[in-house]
Formats: C-alpha cells, sequence, structure tokens
C-alpha cells in the first residue's frame, strides 16, 4: 500500500469512528430532549444541541464522500499530501 493511500485508509477509519461517536451522542441527545418535551419543559437548548448534532453529521458525511468517492482530502488535510 502506497503513502497516499494509507494515509486515506486512516482519515476513512477517523471518520468512521467520529460518526460512529456522533450517532450514539445524536440518539442519546433525542432521548434527553424527549423527556424534557414529555415534562412539558422548554426544551428549546435541547432541540438546538439536536440539530447542532445532526449538521455535524452532515459535515462528516461530506468529507467522507469527498475522500472515498471523489478521492480528495478535504481542504484542511491537503497539507498533508507534500
Amino acid at each position: 500500500m502506497d503513502r497516499e493511500n494509507a494515509l486515506k485508509e486512516v482519515w476513512r477509519a477517523e471518520l468512521l469512528a467520529r460518526l460512529k461517536l456522533l450517532d450514539d451522542e445524536i440518539i442519546e441527545q433525542a432521548g434527553r430532549t424527549e423527556f424534557v418535551r414529555a415534562r412539558g419543559w422548554n426544551a428549546a437548548a435541547f432541540e438546538k444541541r439536536s440539530k447542532l448534532l445532526e449538521t455535524t453529521r452532515l459535515h462528516y458525511v461530506a468529507l467522507l464522500r469527498l475522500l472515498l468517492v471523489e478521492g480528495k482530502y478535504p481542504v484542511l488535510w491537503n497539507d498533508l499530501e507534500s
């Protein structure tokens, strides 16, 4: 395996691990949000955090797609190619 493919494998594994952690956090946050709503309390802060987690997940999916489908490093990682 050449250096470029090895780096892509490392980034792929890291992105997948981060996506798994985000998925777990999204599920936990949904449970907290539902708990607050069921009590009739103001859930705005919980809903905002849920939205932020979902948006973050979308960004990670886009980075993974960029790496796997287009074969490019995300912008911040281009410095690693030299």
